[in-house]
């Protein structure tokens, strides 16, 4: 229901033990029940679950997690469904593959550890290419050669004649080989970290470059062949075995959540019992699944108590997506109202007001559709700079920006619409129609409009607080809210007679009004809420002109605008380098403006209903409902909740 999360259930339900495992896998599979510990009540009479299996269950999941991360992924529309765990473990005792895919990831990473040091090797012969005696001399048991390059080399080739005895100094054409002695390596490691050069360890050669390339080359080649063939048999095995093996490898991490519960349980001799909470809709339909799954050998009971069910939020499907702006902030809990609907409801119109401008509504609109199919049809190979791509990620998830575009749809539709009434289009006016309403000339007009919308939102927010803790049987509470709204209409209609200039003496009618819903709603705060609840009468004030900021930012975003764009209009009228000057400040003001018209209307219209409304009913800290059960990719559910 609108406005109301899920009605929850207790239940505890008692099954013999011969149908214990059908039992849980049905409350697995059909995923609609969270466990909780038993009561001590009840453990006085049973004694907690123990995981008899669980030793051997991990051993077999940790084995099959690591073989399915040896082999190739391979997709394959198989699912696989095993009737027990007897048959999981015979299941998974027929795969013998384990050993060979291992030796071929082995061989294949030694094979690649090979061919990184021939590829290294090559390149050094490559820098030193114009050395022209057998390399063995570069090499002893007493001597070793580096090759060093950079762009101080010369500086490099004096310091190590001067500083290391006995150095042997080669220059080429593109690098130096320096020998030296074995144990000075230190000081000439020194001396070319001060040169900046870049120093390579000659490898123990014999014979000639061009010879020892052809053999390192062919070497290469062979090298190549062989992982090509390992990378050839480790497919094959990977498309016969890898459905298989994921799907075992599922259903174990499934076993073993399933055995995570099981201290949960109280057991005797005869009977194991469970409590959890779910919707109180699924109900009847989870006893007439318990009721075949045990042959009726089954008690399904709910159980009466004060504690607080988790929440499970329940919203229509275009409402949904802005469930994740509420539990940004805080999750409901499960006794108190739910404002998705609300927000979801008053959000696109306060995005959309602020930015009041027809182009920018478009290029929201178009941008928030590009990255909707984007996501859906994502492309092979990205334009977008990794850097740029990678720091979005960092601020926002994928999932987070596909609802963060979708949630702006709605508000660039409404901006379009204003932006046609305001006659807004990137700051310009368009000539061949004039606008139902001007921002700047009608100022006045829009101020008003946006102080009653914060009377509106506040007085609805104590309107849902009375009605919120009247549920909850708080009475005094609800009373208090009642007094609040009082005191915010005292507020508001004092404020109009001085506004107007009425006279505010209690012989004016309207203004005696306003002292009786002052008077009334601060007694009735000091009674029902105590005398520290006074200190935030200032605040309702404050949370009403707040709204203004609606006004505020589309001001700022149309003078912005303009500002923009007579500076372009004037550039164009005053010579061709004015006129570059004047396009280079349409193109970044317009983009500088349009960013600000992305994030400012959106922080600022989820802050007043965060703030300014919110606070008048809403507590949250809800705890969220975690249902037993697990996402299946390669495996079939035995079990449906019909």
């Amino acid at each position: 229901m609108i406005l109301q999360a899920a009605k929850m259930s207790r239940i505890r339900i008692i099954v013999n033990k011969r149908y214990a495992e059908e039992a849980i896998s049905a409350l697995h599979d059909v995923g609609v029940l969270q466990v909780e510990t038993l009561p001590e009540s009840v453990l006085t009479v049973m004694k907690p679950g123990e995981s008899q299996d669980a030793k051997r269950i991990s051993d077999y999941a940790q084995r099959f997690r690591g073989l399915e991360s040896l082999l190739y992924k391979v997709q394959s529309k198989e699912r696989f469904s095993f009737d027990s765990i007897n048959d999981l473990t015979a299941a998974a005792d027929s795969i013998h593959i384990d050993e060979r895919v291992t030796g071929i990831r082995k061989d294949m990473d030694s094979i690649d550890a090979s061919m990184k040091s021939v590829h290294t090797t090559l390149s050094i012969l490559d820098k030193i290419s114009g050395f022209n005696a057998d390399l063995a001399v570069l090499s002893s048991a007493n001597i070793v050669s580096f090759v060093a390059y950079g762009q101080q080399l010369k500086q490099f080739e004096a310091a190590v004649k001067g500083s290391v005895t006995d150095s042997v100094v080669t220059a080429l054409n593109n690098a130096t080989i320096v020998s030296i002695r074995k144990g000075e390596e230190k000081q000439f490691a020194a001396s070319a970290e001060r040169f900046k050069v870049n120093l390579e360890v000659m490898p123990q050669l014999r014979g000639h470059i061009h010879a020892n390339k052809i053999s390192l080359e062919k070497e290469l080649a062979s090298m190549s062949r062989r992982k090509i063939s390992l990378d050839e048999e480790l497919a094959a095995i990977s498309e016969a075995h890898y459905a298989k093996v994921s799907a075992i490898r599922e259903q174990l991490d499934i076993e073993m959540s399933r055995l995570e519960i099981a201290t949960k349980l109280g057991v005797t001799d005869s009977v194991i019992a469970i409590e959890g909470w779910l919707q109180t809709k699924h109900v009847s339909k989870l006893e007439s699944l318990i009721k075949g799954v045990t042959r009726n050998h089954y008690i399904l009971e709910k159980i009466e108590t004060d504690e607080l069910p988790p929440t499970i939020l329940v919203n229509p499907m275009g409402v949904r997506l802005y469930e994740f702006f509420i539990n940004f902030y805080s999750l409901p809990k499960s006794d108190e109202v739910d404002p998705t609907f609300v927000f979801a409801m008053v959000f696109p119109i306060f995005f959309g007001f602020m930015i009041g401008d027809a182009g920018y509504g478009l290029v929201m609109l178009s941008g928030s559709l590009w990255l909707l199919h984007r996501f859906s049809h994502p492309p092979k190979k990205s334009r977008i700079p990794k850097q740029v791509s990678g720091f979005a990620r960092t601020i926002v998830s994928e999932n987070g920006m596909r609802i963060i575009a979708k949630a702006i749809l709605p508000g660039a539709i409404i901006a379009i619409f204003l932006g046609i009434l305001f006659n807004e289009w990137f700051g310009f006016q368009v000539p061949f129609y004039k606008a139902v309403f001007d921002v700047q000339l009608g100022l006045s007009k829009l101020l008003v409009v946006s102080g009653w919308i914060g009377v509106a939102m506040v007085s609805f927010g104590f309107i849902l607080g009375f009605f919120n803790r009247l549920a909850v049987g708080e009475k005094k509470h609800a009373i208090a809210k009642l007094g609040w709204l009082a005191a915010a209409w005292g507020f508001v209609i004092l404020g109009l007679n001085i506004l107007y200039g009425q006279p505010t003496s209690p012989g004016n009618p309207i203004a005696l009004l306003s002292y009786v819903l002052l008077v009334g709603g601060v007694i009735s705060i000091f009674v029902f809420e105590g005398a520290k609840a006074l200190v935030e009468l200032p605040s309702l004030i404050s949370h009403i002109l707040s709204y203004t900021r609606l006004v505020g930012i589309l001001l700022a975003s149309v003078i912005l605008a303009s500002v923009v764009d007579y500076v372009f209009v004037r550039g164009l009228s005053h010579g061709l380098l004015l006129g570059l000057v004047g396009i280079l400040v349409l193109v970044l003001g317009q983009v500088f403006n349009l960013v600000i018209a992305v994030f400012e209307p959106g922080i600022q219209g989820a802050r007043l209903i965060y703030v300014e409304f919110f606070s008048k009913f809403f507590e949250g800290n809800g705890r969220p409902f975690r249902p037993f059960t697990s996402q299946r990719r390669h495996t079939l559910s035995k079990f449906r909740l019909n």
